[in-house]
């Protein structure tokens, strides 16, 4: 769910950038997309897997390609990989809308942007209802699979631009509508005994779904600016501005700490030892990489 919901998130946010910069040229819409994107991504990545490998060996590298925008690949052909790594499916499905998304935005008008979007949330759960694997993971770490979470994410963004007094005042009584209705679907579905792991193509279809409609409903109340104040709470946006190196790494860490603690001591030690880390991460190497990106974007906005 967290995971879904930050799809949700980065579909809107994602799309509202791409947006708001194509008054630049060709060459730098992409090129300053593009290297933010690395600036973000990249050192916190290649340093997880130096971290990883020192950790737990290097066996890994023999498929070091797929480590190049297709870690979603790995548990759907099986290849064997740390379990510290398993966070990385995600990070190759944002890598993979990176690379086609852009161009959607670039070159379409944002009524047919709009329309690809709602066509991508109707084709995605098609797709997971009509194509059958052996096992859950492909439907769960594919990007077409996953692909109406970002899809929702951009159409929102795209409603948001241009109705914020209406999303702002209806966005409260829409969001528990939608929240509620994907908590029941989900509890409906449990109730029969439907889960990811069976992998039928009932569930399939309508465990994400609701999911879906989940995320849409905290994004719809987010949007809407009431009753918020627990988002702005200090210690919680700290977490946020850390997340990335905490999502990275956690996996990793829990794994070391459960094989010298019981289950308790290594959750406590390993959200300690998470938040370290990804801490020493932002202030020695990630701080100063976006404050380099906020002193390009000033530099080029006072010599417009």
């Amino acid at each position: 769910m967290g995971v879904d919901l930050f799809f949700v998130l980065s579909g809107f946010l994602i799309t509202g950038v791409l947006l708001n910069a194509k008054d630049y040229s060709l060459r730098g819409y992409f090129a300053k997309f593009y290297a933010r994107r690395a600036r973000r991504i990249l050192p916190p990545y290649l340093l997880t897997l130096l971290a990883v490998s020192i950790v737990f060996g290097v066996a890994w590298s023999r498929h070091w390609y797929f480590y190049i925008l297709f870690t979603n690949l790995l548990d759907p052909l099986h290849i064997p990989h740390p379990l510290a790594f398993s966070p990385l499916w995600s990070l190759a499905v944002e890598e993979q809308f990176y690379l086609v998304w852009p161009f959607a935005v670039y070159f379409l008008s944002e009524r047919r942007l709009a329309k690809l979007a709602a066509c991508l949330i109707v084709v995605a759960p098609m797709l997971r209802g009509f194509v059958h694997f052996r096992d859950y993971q492909p439907v769960y770490t594919l990007t077409p699979f996953r692909m109406d979470l970002l899809a929702v994410g951009a159409l929102l963004c795209l409603a948001y631009r241009h109705m914020p007094a209406q999303i702002e005042r209806v966005g409260p009584k829409l969001g528990f509508l939608f929240g509620f209705s994907g908590v029941a679907g989900l509890l409906i579905l449990e109730h029969n005994g439907i889960s990811t792991g069976m992998n039928t193509r009932t569930g399939n279809v309508w465990i994400y779904e609701c999911t879906l409609f989940v995320s849409l409903g905290v994004m719809l109340w987010a949007l809407s600016g009431r009753y918020v104040g627990a988002l702005q709470w200090r210690p919680l946006t700290y977490i946020g501005k850390i997340s990335y190196t905490m999502y990275l790494v956690h996996r990793g860490v829990l794994e070391l700490c459960t094989t010298h603690l019981d289950k308790r001591a290594a959750a406590i030690a390993g959200l300690a030892i998470t938040i370290g880390y990804a801490s020493i991460s932002w202030y020695l190497m990630e701080r100063n990489l976006l404050v380099h990106d906020r002193k390009v974007k000033t530099f080029a906005s006072a010599t417009a």
